[in-house]
């Protein structure tokens, strides 16, 4: 097992669809210069083990985040513009296959402040404040209820896009650690 690589014992599967949280560095040191944005991958990786080939919409994928007491860090969010999903955005996963999908995310400074920042597929804007360094852990919560893909805000139905995979799925929590850099003396 490699770095970013989940044991069988962290992974969630339901029924015959596999969940996993990626976390491929587990020691992200961020300097504490303003202005500075440091992107990070934090990710799903989905395995279809079942007979049946299902599409997935990452859409409004986010992470959630608790520091190492268990306890959680309030999500903001917020919405620049609408998009809605294309063809593209409905990822198609043979039996057998598997897809991994990482979020667009970066640490930055606002202040004295750090924090984790991010965009949704539909133009939103998500934000976890008020972070310093320590030990925290992360999961994604993937949530799908119908079984064909709309486009056109939801005029023209995608029947050639079933069936998508429905239901809610949380993944297991995976470790990481923030760190500044030491201090040259």
């Amino acid at each position: 097992m490699t770095i970013g690589e989940s044991s069988d014992n962290n992974a969630v599967e339901v029924d015959g669809v596999r969940f996993e949280t990626l976390v491929p560095e587990r020691e992200l040191t961020i300097p504490n210069i303003k202005g500075l944005k440091n992107s990070v991958q934090f990710g799903i990786r989905i395995t279809n083990n079942s007979s049946i080939s299902y599409r997935f919409i990452c859409f409004h994928l986010s992470p959630e985040l608790k520091r190492a007491d268990g306890e959680s860090i309030q999500r903001s969010y917020a919405r620049n513009a609408t998009k809605t999903p294309t063809e593209s955005d409905f990822l198609l996963l043979l039996p057998q296959e598997t897809l991994t999908f990482f979020i667009n995310a970066k640490f930055c400074w606002r202040g004295f402040q750090l924090g984790l920042t991010g965009y949704d597929g539909s133009g939103g804007v998500w934000t976890l404040c008020n972070l310093k360094p320590g030990i925290y852990s992360v999961r994604f919560t993937y949530e799908n209820h119908y079984q064909t893909g709309k486009i056109d805000g939801g005029m023209t139905p995608w029947r050639f896009l079933e069936p998508l995979w429905t239901g809610v799925v949380s993944t297991s929590y995976e470790e990481f650690r923030i760190v500044q850099p030491r201090s040259e003396f």
